[in-house]
Formats: structure tokens, sequence, C-alpha cells
């Protein structure tokens, strides 16, 4: 990466941190649980979310309904974790340590945004270069897509998401996302070329 780019995604890490300042107590189990830094964070984070899913199954509420109720969910903790931080936790037990860790967490969230920014320019570039690869490819995967989701439950698909999201940094910090990936090769593929 060149000096500019280095220097661009620094100044966007110390952004990000003044952002998750009043954040900060909380960020740091959150990460902790993703990080999977105790053996039985991927069933909380499972059992967590299948109780939400289940929830949901059970009262069956409209999309709408569950668009709203998240909505008001995020704002009141948007609104409440700040003034309850400030509330339970003191800036003495506030440590270098943590001031570090956070530091760490900063960096991480701003690796994976320039990521997904450089995937979505390698889009708009593919787009512009070569259109009929883009468009193909583009109304091959929406068509898939359509299909899947016509197909199976869309709950269903839903917590399968969720769950993939919340356990990939878990899966990548462990190195377990690498080895799962060569199993499926092995199994797969190279089951089908012998």
């Amino acid at each position: 990466m060149t000096d500019n780019g280095t220097a661009e995604q620094e100044k966007h890490m110390k952004q990000l941190k003044r952002r998750m300042e009043c954040w900060r107590e909380v960020i740091l189990p959150l990460y902790s649980v993703l990080l999977w830094e105790r053996r039985w964070y991927p069933g909380l984070i499972l059992g967590s979310v299948t109780t939400i899913f289940c929830i949901i199954w059970i009262l069956e509420p409209s999309l709408l309904a569950i668009i709203s109720i998240s909505l008001l969910i995020l704002a009141l903790v948007d609104y409440l974790v700040p003034i309850l931080t400030s509330l339970f936790c003191n800036a003495q037990s506030w440590t270098g340590q943590k001031e570090k860790k956070l530091i760490e967490i900063c960096q991480s969230l701003s690796a994976t945004m320039a990521q997904i920014e450089s995937i979505w320019t390698s889009a708009a570039r593919i787009r512009l270069d070569r259109p009929n690869i883009y468009y193909c490819t583009t109304i091959v995967c929406l068509f898939l897509l359509a299909w899947v989701t016509n197909t199976v439950n869309n709950l269903l698909l839903l917590y399968i998401l969720v769950n993939v999201i919340l356990l990939t940094p878990g899966l990548r910090h462990k190195g377990r996302a690498r080895w799962a990936v060569k199993y499926a090769y092995n199994r797969l593929i190279r089951r089908h070329l012998s």
C-alpha cells in the first residue's frame, strides 16, 4: 500500500475511534465475543440468534413490524448506551491495555471497510471495462438469488445469513475458516475429480 493509502487509512481509523469513544466500554466485550476469546462464545452467539429467530417465528410479525421494532431497539440502544456507560463506568477504569485493544479494533474495522470499498471499486471498474461479463454475472447471480429465496423459507435464510456473519470473525481469527475451505475443497472437488 502506498504512503498516501496508509495515511488515508490511519486518518479513517482515528475518525472511527473518535466516533466510538462513548461506546468503548461496550465494544471491547462485543469484540471479545465475536473473536471467540472464550470457548463458549460461539454457543452464546448461536443461542442468542436462535432465541431471537424463534421468537420471530412464533410471533409471526409482519415485515414492517420487524423492521420497526428493530429500528426502535437500535434507537434505544444508541440513546441509552452512552448514558449508561457514563454512569456505571468511571474514567479511571480505562487502562492503556484497553486503549490498545480499542485501537486494534478500530484498525480491524478500518481495514474491513477498506476491503469492502476495494471490492466495490473493482466491481465498478469491471462494469466499465467489461460490461458484458459484469451484466451476465449480475443477471445470473440475481436470478439464482431469486430462485433460492423463492424456494427456501426466507426466515431460515436470514437465520443462516446472520449466523454466518456473526461467526465469520471468530472463524477467521481462530484460523478455522481456512481449515473449513480446505476440508470442503478436499471433500467436494477432489472427490469429483477422482
